[in-house]
């Protein structure tokens, strides 16, 4: 009886550890997440209106669209230009791309919108994408300033 008690301790014991380092493997043998592509991007405004504040002069509220717009973090000024220049991580599975922004503000009493923005497709397999907009601004009688920006240049890698 005392023998019997302890075979059944030991199997409970021994299918315990086994359930333990089976799920252990597979935990260990599940494929990484997919990688994104990074953005080097490039966008720019080609008729502000260069007097008075200079930041009228570059792009205002640059958002980078995935499937989800989101404001472009850390944007630099190209020297000699009125653009900006960012690096931006896609997120993983994004197919299709555009820029928005605006190249004007402070009219109203319609104000400033963000218009159209040209998106281009992501081949698969991208890790790297080099891609400039440039964006023009009009307004829209009688009502908004609208900014229109297009795809100027892309290249995948």
């Amino acid at each position: 009886m005392l023998a019997a008690k302890l075979l059944r301790r030991g199997l409970a014991l021994g299918s315990a550890l086994i359930v333990t380092c089976a799920l252990g493997v597979v935990s260990l043998a599940q494929p990484a997440t997919a990688t994104s592509a990074v953005l080097y991007g490039r966008v720019e405004c080609t008729n502000s209106n260069h007097y008075g504040n200079v930041s009228n002069w570059y792009p205002l509220n640059v958002r980078l669209s995935t499937g989800s717009s989101q404001i472009v973090p850390g944007l630099v000024t190209v020297p000699g230009t009125y653009a900006f220049q960012f690096t931006q991580a896609l997120p993983a599975g994004a197919t299709g791309m555009g820029v928005r922004a605006l190249c004007s503000s402070g009219h109203s009493p319609y104000g400033d919108f963000d218009g159209t923005s040209e998106y281009t497709s992501i081949p698969a397999g991208t890790t790297s994408i080099t891609a400039s907009w440039r964006c023009s601004t009009a307004p829209v009688n009688p009502g908004p300033w609208m900014t229109n920006c297009t795809l100027r240049s892309v290249s995948f890698s």
